[in-house]
């Protein structure tokens, strides 16, 4: 275990309702020691085709269930980017107009079933690169409806839409 106190916390100057803009960058006052848990994370500039990856994992330490206590244990699961257009058509999260924004990625499943919960905030959306052997985070858990339910997968802030926000940040 690695404890650390926080140096700096950068919330998006746009962020409110926990749902626009959710996104901030924690700037740590030490630095993090890398090993076979801990590893940087790959962040994906314009020239990632989001839509060509297809292997791709959330992890959290939230619910397992809607609702339920599951204790603090690290989960990880396999999903499905879902297209944005498809995610925001009216029998999926349209009903209330452009829920999903420019912003968003979504991922689980169609049917339901597999996807983030309550406590997952925060957590990495992550896909391994097509062509070589490491992972893109791509996202970071921000919300949904329930927890895995049919036609209401989780929805991400894409680290690829913020890319240039971060790295002005970092700075």
């Amino acid at each position: 275990t690695q404890v650390r106190r926080i140096k700096r916390v950068v919330k998006h100057e746009s962020y409110k309702n926990r749902i626009l803009y959710d996104i901030a960058l924690v700037e740590l006052a030490e630095p993090i020691t890398c090993n076979p848990s801990i590893q940087l994370a790959c962040l994906p500039d314009s020239t990632v085709r989001l839509s060509e990856l297809k292997n791709c994992y959330v992890a959290g330490w939230g619910d397992t269930v809607a609702k339920a206590d599951t204790g603090f244990t690290l989960q990880e699961a396999k999903v499905l980017l879902i297209d944005n257009q498809l995610c925001n058509s009216s029998e999926w999260y349209g009903l209330a107009k452009d829920q999903i924004q420019v912003y968003n990625l979504c991922a689980g499943y169609p049917e339901g079933g597999i996807s983030t919960c309550q406590g997952d905030s925060g957590g990495p959306l992550i896909c391994k690169d097509k062509h070589a052997d490491f992972f893109w985070q791509v996202g970071i858990t921000s919300w949904a409806v329930g927890c895995a339910r049919p036609k209401l997968p989780s929805v991400f802030s894409s680290t690829q839409y913020f890319y240039n926000w971060i790295q002005t940040h970092l700075k």
